[in-house]
């Protein structure tokens, strides 16, 4: 009930105002990002709608994302927060999330590209009834292997009814700063899903445009591919015990069916042979990229894995040491 009536005081709030421009706050957590973030803020700086602020906050990088991003606030259009210290992507998004004063934030990873109209197009879809916005992802290093595997899975796994977290997310900022992401998921991957599920529990009306479309930068190369979806393997347990409150040999036992269960479709060949063919059909390269496919894939598979059972390593330690 309280959330019907939340709800309703939204739209009649929204209704009294209807047809004025929301204001926009982007945000951009970054940490070792000199390679990427000059390019990110240039263009969210050349918006056609131009944002209210631009907030990045640094978790203490050392490859010199600092010295471009005093370089890049010098004309006051990005306002720099240097923790000086990595406390972890949710940790550095909340902190801008704070900072934020526009009507609805911008969520961005330092690889993503928006285009020029992207700020004008999130402006006409937010004077209806819309607290966050899903949209539509490419990858623009597709010479890569890494980057023609990611933009294969995207296109035939994501659909409208699929997605929740997408590359230029946005939401209200009274809805953001109220769920929040959870700063209790170490590594790459998993908050940015449970801050979607916070905000669809509190009964936020959310919408999927794929009209509209950002491009990204995946990692390159071999010990950068593996790096993510290692981590992104080491935030599931943590998701499952500490925010989903499961008790810890559930988690071991489920992780344990899942290795079980990819260990035996890479022994028989043949299911993960069909799915590289199935990618392949729309990645750019066609069905000469399929051997690259299934090996990439395996190699997803090992690192997503990897990272559970290092996850689970350490919360079994930490509950020994508990005791």
């Amino acid at each position: 009930m309280n959330r019907l009536f939340s709800r309703l005081v939204r739209r009649t709030e929204r209704a009294e105002v209807h047809g004025a421009p929301p204001s926009f706050s982007v945000v951009i957590p970054t940490y070792n990002e000199a390679s990427d973030i000059s390019e990110t803020i240039a263009c969210v700086l050349a918006q056609t709608h131009a944002a209210l602020d631009v907030i990045v906050v640094d978790g203490g990088s050392v490859d010199g994302t600092v010295e471009k991003l005093r370089a890049l606030s010098a004309g006051g259009r990005v306002t720099i927060v240097e923790e000086g210290r990595r406390r972890g992507v949710s940790a550095a998004r909340n902190a801008g999330l704070r900072l934020a004063k526009g009507d609805v934030v911008v969520i961005l990873n330092a690889d993503v590209l928006l285009p020029p109209n992207f700020l004008a197009r999130l402006s006409e879809v937010y004077r209806g009834d819309v607290d966050l916005l899903s949209v539509d992802s490419e990858v623009s290093n597709l010479d890569a292997f890494t980057g023609r595997y990611i933009h294969a899975v995207h296109r035939l796994k994501y659909g409208a009814s699929t997605v929740g977290w997408s590359e230029g997310f946005s939401c209200r900022r009274e809805a953001a700063i109220a769920a929040s992401f959870p700063e209790e998921i170490p590594g790459a991957g998993g908050e940015d899903v449970e801050f979607v599920e916070r905000l669809r529990a509190a009964g936020h009306s959310w919408k999927v445009d794929y009209s509209i479309s950002v491009k990204h930068r995946v990692p390159d190369t071999w010990p950068g591919f593996w790096g993510q979806f290692r981590g992104r393997g080491r935030a599931i347990p943590y998701i499952e015990h500490g925010l989903k409150r499961l008790p810890l040999p559930v988690v071991t036992a489920r992780r344990a069916l899942v290795l079980a269960k990819t260990l035996a479709v890479a022994a028989l060949v043949v299911p993960n042979a069909l799915y590289a063919l199935r990618l392949s059909r729309v990645s750019p390269g066609g069905r000469r990229d399929a051997p690259m496919l299934w090996l990439t894939h395996h190699a997803m598979l090992a690192a997503h894995r990897s990272g559970e059972w290092e996850s689970l390593a350490t919360l079994w330690r930490a509950r020994r040491r508990a005791r």
